[in-house]
């Protein structure tokens, strides 16, 4: 095999790689935020008033940049001879990084759930979470953890009073 069947075939491999690691799972864990893990958290409960669904945008890294320029600049260089060939893998790389990181930004992108909850002290507040099972629904009794810093997560109310 060529040099320029390696280069290929080793960009390939990185990227299966990198594809099937965002795959891992989260061994049937509950998965909460890093931000929240060793806060105190204030607990306020409330009933759901309106829900919808929205998208959190995705986010772009150094790793859909690198990987699509990589990737561009490999398939560029199987393009041509000679200079043609070194211009066309420039061009490739280019290439790759612009569509590298919109891809890992559509891969990122997630779907959650923008809630509006009443609380039992009066206050309005509306959360935006990763859509999880079950899902909530107006008339929901929810429990909603909020740090210090304003980060907040809402739980089914049957969750929160089973702990107590």
């Amino acid at each position: 095999m060529d040099t320029r069947g390696k280069t290929i075939l080793g960009a390939v491999g990185i990227l299966l790689l990198l594809l099937v690691s965002g795959c891992a799972s989260g061994g049937g864990y509950a998965t909460v935020s890093n931000k929240t893990a060793g806060t105190a958290q204030t607990l306020d409960m409330g009933t759901v008033i309106a829900t919808r669904h929205v998208k959190i945008e995705g986010q772009s890294s150094n790793l859909g940049l690198y990987g699509g320029g990589i990737m561009g600049s490999a398939v560029g260089s199987t393009v041509g001879r000679g200079s043609g060939a070194v211009l066309a893998s420039a061009g490739g790389a280019v290439v790759g990084a612009v569509v590298g990181q919109k891809i890992e930004k559509a891969l990122t992108a997630q779907i959650a759930q923008e809630m509006t909850i009443e609380l039992d002290d009066g206050r309005t507040l509306v959360v935006v979470q990763k859509l999880q099972e079950p899902e909530f629904y107006s008339g929901d009794r929810v429990s909603v953890l909020e740090t210090r810093t304003g980060y907040a997560r809402v739980r089914h109310e049957d969750y929160t009073t089973a702990q107590f």
